[in-house]
């Protein structure tokens, strides 16, 4: 895998958050094989970016109603 050196640290984490994934499933879960494990990790990882990523809509759309109640006040 090619990566910019910039990134590399950034790949290191994930990968090695990954294989603390599959060893957290791989204790407490059956499993077939290691594509059982990484599928349920990558699913994991998945809704929880998807949840924070709600999380952060949310925070932005209610940031900006604030700033425009403040921005109305400030106008009269």
């Amino acid at each position: 895998m090619m990566v910019k050196p910039d990134d590399e640290p950034l790949i290191r984490e994930a990968a090695r958050k990954i294989s603390e994934g599959i060893r957290l499933y791989e204790r407490n879960y059956a499993f077939r094989d290691y594509q059982d494990l990484l599928a349920m990790v990558a699913l994991q990882y998945t809704i929880d970016s998807m949840r924070k990523e709600k999380e952060l809509s949310y925070r932005n759309h209610e940031l900006s109603e604030r700033l425009q109640q403040i921005d109305r006040t400030l106008s009269i």
